[in-house]
C-alpha cells in the first residue's frame, strides 16, 4: 500500500473541521429551538387573556375570585318582566388564596370599614352592601368573607332586563361585582349567578 500524500491528508483534515462546525451549527440551532418554545410556553402560562375560564388574577402574590346567587326581587318572570322598579337582594362570597412564596409575605387583606361591594349588569347598577374586613396570612393560605347586597326602587333599562331574564332562564346570566382595594385599585370580578366561585382581576380605579 501506498502512503498517503499531503494533498490526502489536507483533505480529511478539512472534511473533518467542516463535519464539527457542521455539528456545532446543528447543536446551537437545537438550542435556539428549545429556548422558544420554553419562552413561548412561559408567556401562554402568566397571560391572562379571557377565553374559557379565564384565569384567576393574581396580585401581589394572591389570587381573588367571587361568586353571586340571587336571594330575591330578580326573578325573571316575576320581577324582570313586570313593569315597575327592582328590590334586588344578593349574597356575596369573596375568596382570596395567598400564594407560596408570592409577594404577600405580610398576608393580604379585603374589605373594612366603609367599603361596599357594588353588583350590577351590563354597567347598571343593582345593589350594594358593605364587606367585611377579612386578612389571610402565608400559613392560612386561604380565606373569603361573605357580604349582602341590595338594591332599592333600582331603575333598569328594558332592553336589558329582558336580556338577564333570559339568561337567567337559561343558567347563562351573570353579573359584575367590584370592591375597593387599597392602593387606588378596584376588584372587579364577573360571576355566573348561582355558580362557583369565578376569577376577579385588579383594575385602576377611574
Amino acid at each position: 500500500m501506498g502512503s498517503r500524500s499531503p494533498r490526502d491528508d489536507g483533505r480529511r483534515e478539512a472534511a473533518r473541521a467542516a463535519g464539527v462546525a457542521a455539528a456545532l451549527i446543528a447543536a446551537s440551532l437545537f438550542c435556539l429551538f428549545i429556548a422558544l418554545v420554553l419562552q413561548s410556553t412561559s408567556t401562554s402560562t402568566s397571560g391572562g387573556g379571557g377565553g374559557g375560564g379565564g384565569v384567576r388574577e393574581e396580585r401581589g402574590g394572591a389570587v381573588y375570585s367571587a361568586a353571586v346567587t340571587v336571594l330575591s326581587g330578580l326573578h325573571p318572570s316575576n320581577d324582570l318582566l313586570h313593569i315597575g322598579t327592582l328590590f334586588p337582594v344578593f349574597n356575596l362570597t369573596v375568596h382570596v388564596e395567598v400564594l407560596p412564596g408570592g409577594k404577600a409575605g405580610g398576608g393580604v387583606c379585603l374589605g373594612g370599614h366603609s367599603v361596599s361591594a357594588v353588583v350590577s349588569y351590563d354597567g347598571a347598577f343593582l345593589g350594594e352592601g358593605s364587606v367585611g374586613r377579612v386578612c389571610v396570612e402565608p400559613q392560612q393560605q386561604e380565606g373569603a368573607v361573605a357580604a349582602t347586597a341590595w338594591g332599592r326602587n333600582v331603575w333598569m333599562p328594558w332592553v336589558l332586563r329582558r336580556r338577564l331574564a333570559e339568561e337567567m332562564k337559561r343558567g347563562e346570566a351573570e353579573l359584575e361585582v367590584a370592591v375597593p382595594m387599597r392602593g387606588g385599585h378596584v376588584l372587579v370580578c364577573k360571576a355566573k349567578i348561582g355558580g362557583d366561585l369565578s376569577p376577579c382581576t385588579l383594575e385602576a380605579s377611574n
